[in-house]
This record gives structure tokens, sequence and C-alpha cells, in this order.
């Protein structure tokens, strides 16, 4: 799968495969729109608030695990907490709107239904992500890249109230077992 290995060429050919899956300015993607029943009615569903802080991503990933483990679902493992840490470390840099110092908020749902797994990232930004082009020496700006390598579709979209934003990343179950 394009985007696992560590190649110079892995954040160019993510980023391709991102335009792909989004289309080129197009918002809303039409896959990820398909799969979000996944959130509406899901057969399993979890959700934890978290402080939006430096310890945000290590305890979004421990409860991810938890729950990927409860339902059965380890074989998604890596690329569902890969995908969970860079949303959530999105949020705390860039979906802030308080100063800093001010107790805020973000909201992780992990779901699942009809094989396919949802992740949802809540935050009270409105400002929707936008990945990022940058040199490949660069010690950030790749966190969209990579969820786009991994997920089989993803988007984003304003809450309806005004209230902030929510990315939504789904992933497909395997369809054959992982090799051992």
């Amino acid at each position: 799968m394009i985007g696992r290995g560590s190649s110079a060429g892995t954040a160019a050919a993510a980023e391709s495969l991102m335009f792909r899956r989004m289309g080129r300015g197009a918002g809303m993607n039409t896959a990820a729109l398909a799969m979000e029943a996944v959130i509406e009615h899901a057969e399993l569903q979890s959700s934890i608030s978290l402080s939006s802080d430096d310890l945000a991503p290590r305890r979004a990933r421990a409860f991810t695990r938890t729950k990927l483990t409860e339902w059965g679902l380890d074989a998604l493992a890596d690329r569902v907490l890969l995908i969970v840490s860079e949303l959530v470390t999105n949020a705390c840099r860039h979906g802030r709107t308080k100063s800093e110092g001010v107790l805020e908020e973000i909201t992780l749902t992990i779901s699942y239904q009809n094989a396919v797994v949802g992740i949802e990232l809540e935050d009270n930004s409105r400002q929707l992500p936008v990945p990022r082009k940058g040199p490949i020496s660069a010690l950030d700006g790749r966190g969209l890249c990579l969820v786009a390598a991994e997920a089989d579709a993803w988007t984003s979209r304003l809450n309806p109230d005004g209230t902030g934003k929510r990315v939504l990343a789904f992933l497909s179950w395997p369809s054959t077992p992982p090799a051992v």
C-alpha cells in the first residue's frame, strides 16, 4: 500500500493518494460521505472527551487500543492508531479557539459497522484542515498525508450549529487475514 514505506517519495505518494480520494478542491469525499453511516448508525461506538493538551494524543491512543481490542479489531490497530494520533495532534495544534492555558476539549469517537471502522474527531475550530506541501526535511506538516495514506476515505465538515468541525476517517476491515 502506498505510504507505508519510509522513502523520500512516500510523502508525495501519500499526497497524491489523498487528492485522488478527496479530489482537488472537491471538499466532501463521496466515499467518506457514503461511509458516514458508520458513525451515524454504528453497531459499536464509543466516545471520549479529552483536554486539548500535550497528553491528548497518548490518551486517545490508549482509549482507541482498548476499544479495538474489546471489539476484536486488532488487525486494524496500527492504521487506526496512526490516524487517531494524527487527528488528535492536529486538533490540539490547530483546532484551539481559546487562549493558551484555558481548558478546551476535543471529542474522539470510534465506531464500527459492516466491516468499517469510523474515526471522528471534533474540535471547536471552524477552520477545516488543509493538507500542506513542504520540504521533505520539514519536521511537521505531513499529518493529513499520513491520514490519507492509511484511511480508505477521509473528509471534514463544519458542524451545522457553528460550534466547530468534525474530521472523519474510515478504514475497511481487511478482506484477507494479515500474513503472519
